[in-house]
């Protein structure tokens, strides 16, 4: 097999440049993958390397299997030799054979699960309460600070998000995991990093192990794991980093754009490498992609170029509402799938939060649609919507049990998982409701209950009353508006990693309710409810194989379709709300528009409504100013508004 057949000059050159710095912009569609894994393999079998020199990092277990999948062709199954893994597990290996310094060897690595109960533990020690949403901001402001300070320097003043409390836990904590002789997720970066600054013999020895390092999605790199990678290739130089600035985009997981200058810096003499060609998409798309990031002044100096034909103008299309939007992309991809022959796998539905997938949803399953939401929820199985949902069921039936047990644990503050506990085993013992057993409790006859927990029972019962009261006469927005600010669950969500992603979805379900404001309080809860139960049952059964993608354009990064819709590109959207006033973060925005544009091959509809419901409150649109920025040339206008209205009359 001849490596270096069918590949563009730019692609040779990244491929057959193995000594030395490198860094490779790799344009979209440019064949990313393809030079990586050739270069790889070009390194083995042509400049003779030992493959066990050679370190390939990226980040996804998916990435790596593919990349060691692909070698396994081309290596003849000799990649085995060649050390191809996520950053966090080739630093777990260096601590599984080297050790985490002062502690040794034997150590295991908590998962997800693990953690939390020992947080739990190290809460109750540290006299907090341990309930859920205590817990959630405890473990995020912990992991925090651990991916975002020095090493070793946790304390309070480092990080306003870092308060007493998260302070005084993390000591706690960091002292339980060393006596259980274990790790965290985030602490494998963190003692790697010690471990190399500190032992000069022991980088010395993977320097020399690891002399050739390659590192895919470079753009996509933190501070720390730029650092890692830095120590290990200091003595010998020949890393190869290959990623896009235009695509980066995660800055929310501290990926770092400086990383590339620091790379020019650290890295002196580094080779750079521009593939431009786009083997993807169409004329139309590859120059529209290019008119809309050269508006960014952080934009590096590049023209992807294309040997497609023209292709179709981008469409940009005007809608009502959200669930215009949704039926017509329905719609549309059922016509396409007609006239084209086309499948429904061959399209992609992106956007830019996950609360515009609900219109989507329920649109796709009204034209019996098939659609698989990846990475993610449906919408009505989101944990911010089943908890807002268990309160409202809860409100309609005081009998419901599992809702109880889900309200006490997000907003039962001082019951606690004892309490609860408590609670289950009076109610299974008197053959009460869960709800009549909080009654007892409350009236403070649970004697199994302590003091403080009789205490938080009765204050939350008096709660739980007041917004019974309430449900027989306000509207469902208003109720719902009334159980957040009591409950202070905004709050609440901003201990998770994604807190506003979670408020729009709280958002979008409170939109929706607004659309039996006309209805009296019962009937529109009632109605609420059932739509919620039918939708949520039919999400039940839409993962299918050959189905329209529906995804976030964070996580459409990596993928390509023929057919690629963007649904909601208005202002406060795409651009989000929260870039208006920042440049850095407006330009963020405006990568990620060309990085969902650039994962089309022939097809793209752009879409924007006239109004959404927010809060329970209609507001107007304004189309995103990214559209404003595509050449006139290569679009056409669509104004399904006024065939709407046509329709209508």
């Amino acid at each position: 097999m001849d490596l270096l057949d069918g590949l563009n000059p730019e692609q040779r050159e990244a491929v057959t440049t193995v000594e030395g710095p490198l860094l490779v912009n790799a344009g979209p569609g440019s064949g990313k993958t393809r030079i990586i894994v050739h270069r790889i393999a070009y390194m083995v079998l042509q400049a003779r390397i030992n493959p066990r020199y050679i370190l390939a990092v990226t980040f996804s277990r998916k990435a790596a299997a593919e990349m060691r999948k692909r070698l396994d062709v081309l290596l003849c199954g000799r990649s085995t030799a060649v050390s191809v893994s996520t950053i966090h597990s080739a630093c777990l290996r260096m601590l599984r054979r080297e050790g985490i310094p002062g502690r040794g060897t034997v150590f295991e690595v908590l998962d997800e699960d693990e953690q939390r109960k020992l947080l739990g533990k190290c809460m109750e020690r540290a006299g907090l309460d341990n309930g859920e949403y205590d817990l959630r901001r405890i473990k995020s402001a912990i992991s925090y600070a651990k991916t975002n300070m020095r090493p070793g320097t946790f304390t309070a003043a480092a990080d306003q998000s870092f308060d007493d409390s998260a302070a005084a836990v993390f000591h706690i904590y960091q002292k339980a995991l060393e006596t259980k002789h274990a790790l965290d997720y985030d602490d494998m970066l963190v003692f790697a990093h010690r471990l190399l600054s500190e032992n000069q013999a022991v980088l010395k020895k993977y320097q020399q192990a690891y002399r050739y390092i390659l590192v895919d999605e470079f753009q996509d790199t933190s501070s720390l794991q730029y650092q890692i990678i830095r120590m290990l290739g200091a003595r010998h130089r020949n890393v190869c980093v290959v990623g896009d600035p235009d695509q980066t985009i995660y800055s929310w997981r501290q990926a770092n754009l400086g990383n590339i200058n620091s790379f020019h810096r650290d890295f002196p003499g580094t080779r750079v490498i521009g593939m431009e060609k786009n083997y993807r998409s169409t004329v139309t798309i590859v120059d529209a992609a290019n008119a809309l990031i050269s508006h960014n002044s952080l934009h590096k100096e590049k023209s992807l170029r294309t040997s497609h034909g023209t292709g179709r103008p981008i469409s940009i299309v005007r809608l009502t509402d959200e669930d215009g939007e949704g039926r017509y992309i329905a719609g549309e991809i059922i016509r396409l799938c007609s006239e084209l022959a086309l499948t429904p796998g061959s399209f992609a539905v992106l956007y830019r939060v996950n609360a515009q997938s609900r219109a989507l949803e329920e649109a796709f399953n009204a034209a019996g649609l098939p659609y698989n939401l990846v990475g993610g929820t449906p919408f009505y199985k989101r944990r911010e919507i089943l908890d807002m949902v268990a309160w409202l069921r809860l409100l309609r039936n005081p009998a419901d049990d599992a809702a109880l047990v889900r309200v006490i644990r997000i907003a039962g503050r001082g019951i606690g998982a004892q309490g609860l506990q408590a609670l289950q085993d009076h109610s299974q013992k008197l053959k009460l409701h869960l709800h009549q057993a909080l009654e007892h409790a409350a009236s403070g006859s649970v004697t199994s209950l302590s003091q403080r927990a009789r205490n938080a029972a009765a204050r939350f019962h008096s709660l739980l009353e007041e917004l019974r009261r309430e449900s027989r006469r306000l509207s469902t927005v208003t109720l719902l508006s009334r159980i957040i600010e009591r409950t202070d669950y905004r709050d609440s969500l901003k201990a998770e990693s994604d807190p506003d992603e979670r408020w729009e979805n709280v958002l979008e379900l409170i939109s929706l309710a607004g659309a039996y404001e006309h209805l009296s309080p019962i009937q529109a809860l009632d109605l609420l409810l059932q739509k919620i139960n039918t939708a949520a049952d039919a999400a039940e059964h839409k993962n299918e194989a050959e189905a329209v993608t529906f995804n976030t354009l964070h996580g459409s990064k990596g993928s390509e379709f023929p057919v690629v819709f963007i649904a909601g590109m208005e202002e406060g959207l795409l651009p989000h709300g929260k870039s208006m006033d920042d440049k850095a973060r407006l330009e963020e925005e405006r990568r990620l528009c060309y990085v969902g544009i650039t994962r089309a091959m022939d097809i793209v509809y752009l879409t924007h409504v006239e109004k959404r419901r927010a809060f329970g409150e209609v507001n107007f649109r304004q189309p995103s100013r990214f559209l404003g920025e595509l050449p006139p040339g290569l679009v056409k206008f669509v104004d399904h508004v006024s065939t709407e209205r046509r329709q209508v009359q």
